[in-house]
């Protein structure tokens, strides 16, 4: 696939801006001494003088005027950092950094030796480093002075009346960071570098130097006013639960073909050596810089790609005042802003935009871009497997874009061919209710072995089967002639290649352990790209044709789906529990003749709890794999009299309820009425997305 190829992806002003604009080192007045203090601090007085006369505004002169004056501070600050022996540097500075959260101490000694490295790719990463660490921690101090949450964005925050009541005489300090890292209309330094913008040398050394040293700076007049922070907010273990994807391919070994894969990838020459220094960073397992350099490098190619499907090559530019660059949630939309199709998920295929999304949008996955971009992931726990994600995600979408094919002689891109035809998405909501069924129908297999005593109190005899008195046995089988007609019916509404016989056999006997058969019912590859998303609801909301035009959305019933997963989790664990609690007592001899006339209720209505629990698995794991098949308002009430009846489930079988006959009573009360609903749902007109 062709992508677009640009010498930069500056816009002409933000280019004149970064690159053209602050060269000058000539002092502007011959009374102004040096920035610095003798200390080796900003000195922000001084620095004061280079903006006097300035009137503040967010217009693009002023920040232009900003960037020109202040060229001999910038310049004056790299040359001090870069003059010195660092550990002497760092000595003096660190005392200085107690406002910093502690977990981001090491991110900020490594970016003043990147600062220090020939590698220009390292002065870009310190730039990363110290523009999202600079944002965490002025929110924290936001948030230690105010009452208000803190807001969303870096310039927002600088702009605050908390922020600059803090600094108070050196609000200059404030000023300068405007120029810095404030809106686009500004050098707006943090966006440009982490939105994957500038190449190789478009970003002066200076601007990280005085970022770097404007922390310990700021940490010294905090220190001076007394004003330490309190408390930090809680940073982030950003988490890849390797159980619940696909095996991610080790590409560390393959580093040498991954850059043959580069050199033959024509958007990203600009980029080779980024991209290259990640490589290296990643093979020395040093895997928060190499995330760090990757993310912007995807985003960048992924706007390319977007781009140059879309037909809209101004896309591709940094944004100037009055237009907004392409992000990714731009990106990764299913509709362009004229209404079109956006033809990247068709680039890309299915499977690595659920790998995208699983990384980067759904609210339930790592969301790795943000976090550690906005500076609230813990920077020294960043996992070798959510690092090797994003490496693979990286160069799953460079060979989309490459000469390279299956057909190549090369193992290593067949293993990817074969990664991306597996994966699905572990993060989008239907993805995250597979898992918790599985997860549930595992928790109550240990119901049976957990039973150490039959109802006459008396320990258990080893037997394949477990025998109900008379009593039980008939209120068994009564829910079961009911449960019969039950799965026949989803049977017959559920494309699923089992036999209502063999479901009845493997579900719903005494104690059958059901593990096998919930697996093999949610086997098939559910399709979740866009499923969900605002798009389509508006568009199933006004194509809906169901009574009433109050059809149930997908996201309410994916909603009350989880609600009752949750709901009976909390239910058969707490079964569980007392059974193991209650069982413990009886063996110590502790239980009087009320408990245990309690726990032999308990023991009774262990067949049932059982039962239960893999109907209502069944129920979810239905009405997950059809979806697409809209049933109306019917259906809603349906789950929601399913909710109710797990919620009451989990109230009576609490710790301090203890209403386990009553639980079987509620069983057998509740089956009937699913009979009733599943004669009305066969009524009810359906229809396919």
């Amino acid at each position: 696939m062709e992508c677009l190829q640009l010498k930069t992806c500056l816009s002409p002003k933000v280019h004149f801006l970064i690159v053209e604009a602050g060269r000058s080192r000539k002092k502007m007045e011959e009374g102004v001494s040096s920035c610095l203090t003798s200390e080796g601090f900003i000195h922000w007085e001084q620095a004061r003088c280079y903006l006097s006369e300035m009137t503040i505004t967010d217009g693009y002169d002023y920040f232009l005027s900003c960037v020109e004056s202040l060229s001999p501070v910038f310049f004056e600050v790299e040359e001090h950092l870069l003059s010195k022996q660092q550990k002497e540097i760092w000595m003096k500075h660190k005392i200085y950094l107690e406002w910093i959260p502690e977990p981001h101490l090491s991110a900020v000694e490594d970016s003043l030796n990147f600062l220090n490295s020939p590698n220009p790719s390292h002065h870009i990463l310190a730039l990363q480093l110290m523009s999202s660490i600079l944002e965490r921690t002025l929110g924290d101090v936001f948030e230690n002075e105010s009452s208000s949450q803190c807001p969303s964005l870096l310039k927002d925050i600088l702009n605050s009346e908390e922020i600059n009541q803090v600094f108070g005489k050196h609000v200059v300090s404030v000023q300068i960071l405007r120029a810095l890292m404030g809106p686009p209309t500004s050098l707006n330094l943090r966006n440009v570098v982490w939105h994957g913008f500038p190449n190789i040398g478009e970003i002066p050394r200076r601007y990280g130097c005085f970022l770097y040293l404007t922390l310990p700076s700021l940490g010294k007049i905090l220190d001076e006013k007394g004003k330490g922070i309190q408390t930090h907010r809680q940073l982030m273990k950003l988490r890849l639960n390797v159980d619940n994807t696909c095996d991610i391919p080790d590409l560390i070994p393959q580093i040498p073909l991954v850059k043959e894969l580069i050199e033959v990838t024509q958007p990203f020459h600009s980029r080779q050596a980024l991209l290259q220094c990640s490589l290296e960073l990643m093979a020395e397992r040093r895997y928060t810089y190499a995330v760090a350099l990757l993310l912007p490098q995807l985003e960048h190619i992924l706007r390319l790609m977007f781009a140059s499907v879309n037909n809209c090559s101004e896309r591709v530019l940094t944004a100037e005042s009055d237009t907004l660059y392409t992000t990714l949630d731009e990106i990764f939309e299913k509709y362009l802003p004229n209404g079109d199709v956006n033809k990247i998920s068709e680039a890309l295929g299915e499977s690595l935009m659920d790998l995208l999304f699983d990384l980067m949008i759904y609210p339930e996955g790592p969301r790795v871009r943000d976090k550690v971009s906005h500076g609230e992931a813990n920077l020294q726990d960043i996992p070798e497997s959510l690092a090797l994600a994003v490496l693979v995600a990286v160069v799953m979408v460079m060979w989309k874009c490459s000469k390279f094919t299956t057909s190549n002689e090369n193992e290593f891109i067949k293993d990817l061919a074969i990664f991306e035809s597996r994966y699905c998405s572990a993060f989008h909501p239907m993805s995250i209710i597979k898992q918790k069924i599985i997860q549930i129908v595992d928790i109550v297999a240990k119901l049976p072995d957990a039973m150490q005593y039959d109802e006459t109190l008396s320990l258990k005899v080893l037997s394949p089967t477990f025998e109900l008195c008379q009593e039980d046995r008939e209120m068994f089988e009564e829910i079961q002639s009911v449960t019969e007609d039950w799965v026949l019916f989803i049977c017959q509404d559920w494309d699923i290649q089992l036999t209502p016989e063999e479901i009845n056999k493997c579900l719903f006997q005494v104690f059958s352990d059901g593990k096998a058969m919930i697996k093999l019912c949610l086997k098939e590859k559910l399709s979740t790209l866009y499923r969900f998303s605002a798009n389509q609801q508006i568009s199933q909301a006004s194509n809906s044709h169901i009574s009433g035009r109050t059809g149930a959305c997908l996201l309410e019933i994916a909603g009350l789906l989880t609600r009752v997963l949750t709901e009976l989790e909390r239910m058969i664990v707490q079964v569980l529990s007392a059974l193991r609690s209650r069982q413990e007592q009886l063996e110590k001899r502790l239980l009087r003749s009320r408990q245990r006339d309690n726990l032999v209720r308990l023991i009774r209505g262990c067949p049932f709890f059982h039962h239960c629990v893999h109907f209502v698995l069944l129920v979810c794991s239905w009405k997950l794999l059809t979806l697409n098949k809209q049933t109306g308002p019917k259906l809603l009430r349906f789950l929601k009299q399913l909710l109710q009846f797990v919620e009451n489930l989990r109230t009576f079988t609490s710790s301090d309820k203890n209403k386990w006959t009553e639980c079987v009573s509620l069983y057998r009360e509740f089956i009937p009425k699913v009979k009733v609903t599943l004669s009305d749902l066969k009524n009810t007109p359906t229809s396919r997305k």
